[in-house]
């Protein structure tokens, strides 16, 4: 999972869309991101259905607009992979409109991960507010989500800030109260705990801050792994942030049998070298003078099978490679 201020749509490209969202469709498949939490969208309906109906196959997405100026202010939004997501299509449910949202998924059969995307005010004071009203709205409707993640406009500490300064208390006050509530810790922080890194650059006075953050359930701490926050190949002013969470009460999967390639049902090279096997079979059968535990009809199956599937590998090595050679 991950979590990008995208700063606007972007510039938009002929017929279609933004050269912004173009280039998170390429962010999703390059770094396998299962689910990426955005802020400052700019998404209305329109934008929405055009995204949708653009990478529908790939990707999904959901959103929030800001209330007053969808096109122009705020927004929150999650874009799914649909070929991560495979289960029960994930549901958004908005908290404060434009500001906050939280993404159901049904994680396994039985358990759902929920994922909250803020993107408060930037002013102190209504920073403060938006996170007791938060609070109140979270307990209001009894979720608690697993994942809180987004740009927070604020830091926790002063060493998050460069040259290092403390944010009001009323803001911090007021986080750490949810945050305490909802046992959730600062995963990348936990991790690196004297470490110093920044995911916003203040042009105007060259200042950094870490604005963007992920926070896990205390639950999760130990699935929580592979932090990232570098550059996300996508014109923002802030970094990309990201984890990966690991869901171990999944069941163990194996590497699965093999089979046929299909390819091969209509290969005649090796459609002659099933038939010479398959006519050994038959002479074989024919020439087995008794049964014995060594020697049968099922051992001289089993070892036609064994021969069947080597030569099948071998065929596919040679068509593979000759059509990865065309391409």
């Amino acid at each position: 999972i991950a979590s990008l201020n995208v700063n606007g749509f972007g510039r938009a490209t002929t017929g279609t869309t933004s050269d912004k969202w173009l280039a998170i469709n390429q962010l999703m498949k390059e770094q396998r991101l299962a689910v990426l939490a955005v802020q400052e969208a700019h998404l209305n309906e329109d934008r929405l259905r055009t995204l949708n109906d653009l990478f529908g196959d790939r990707l999904l997405f959901l959103t929030s607009p800001d209330p007053t100026s969808p096109l122009a202010a705020g927004g929150v939004a999650f874009v799914v992979n649909r070929r991560m997501i495979t289960t029960t299509p994930p549901t958004m449910h908005v908290l404060t409109p434009g500001r906050a949202a939280i993404l159901t998924i049904q994680w396994t059969a039985a358990r759902q991960l929920l994922l909250l995307n803020v993107y408060p005010p930037n002013r102190a004071c209504d920073n403060a507010v938006f996170w007791q009203q938060l609070d109140a709205g979270l307990a209001a409707c009894h979720a608690r989500p697993m994942v809180l993640m987004g740009d927070f406009n604020f830091v926790e500490a002063p060493e998050d800030r460069l040259p290092p300064r403390s944010d009001p208390v009323a803001v911090t006050d007021a986080f750490a109260a949810l945050r305490t509530r909802l046992s959730l810790r600062d995963s990348w922080r936990g991790a690196h705990p004297k470490e110093r890194a920044f995911t916003f650059c203040q042009a105007a006075t060259g200042s950094q801050s870490r604005l963007d953050r992920i926070y896990v359930h205390s639950d999760l701490a130990m699935a929580a792994a592979d932090w990232t926050m570098g550059p996300a190949g996508v014109v923002t002013d802030h970094f990309l942030v990201g984890l990966s969470l690991a869901n171990y009460q999944t069941p163990a999967v194996g590497p699965g049998r093999w089979s046929l390639p299909p390819c091969l049902l209509n290969d005649p090279p090796f459609m002659a070298t099933m038939r010479t096997l398959g006519l050994r079979v038959n002479a074989d059968l024919a020439a087995l003078p008794e049964r014995t535990a060594t020697r049968n009809a099922q051992t001289i199956f089993a070892q036609f099978k064994r021969d069947l599937r080597d030569a099948a590998r071998a065929r596919h090595k040679i068509k593979a490679a000759a059509q990865d050679k065309k391409v």
